[in-house]
């Protein structure tokens, strides 16, 4: 299993997935092709062979298809018997009740533990 390495463009996010477990999903997430996006995401979850998993979410935006496919890999994460501890940090930013609610309803809908860290808006 190698790392997986993915270049954030205006309408995907960054992907820093590394073989010790450390998983970053980083910016706006509004693909045009969702299931294209995704599938190497996907792909290298099912494979990963790290024992525990800590995964850093930070959308500043995710669209409804690309959150049907974050639904997946936090099935798959949950179906890889490789992994035995699994933590997602969940970055949102103050003030966005609204991506607040989004985590809890991962957090409810896969009972996978989220820790929630709300950060100051960036200044441009």
């Amino acid at each position: 299993m190698n790392t997986l390495l993915i270049e954030e463009t205006k309408g995907t996010p960054s992907v820093r997935f590394y073989e010790n477990g450390e998983l970053f999903i980083e910016g706006r997430s509004l693909p045009e092709d969702p299931t294209r996006f995704y599938t190497p995401i996907l792909e290298w979850v099912k494979h990963c062979t790290a024992e525990t998993v800590t995964i850093h979410i930070r959308f500043e935006y995710m669209n409804t298809s690309s959150s049907k496919e974050i639904y997946t890999f936090f099935k798959l994460i949950k179906e890889n018997v490789c992994i035995k501890k699994t933590t997602v940090i969940w970055y949102f930013e103050e003030g966005d009740d609204d991506g607040y609610d989004v985590g809890r309803e991962f957090e409810s809908f896969t009972q996978i533990p989220f820790i929630y860290h709300e950060y100051a808006e960036a200044l441009d």
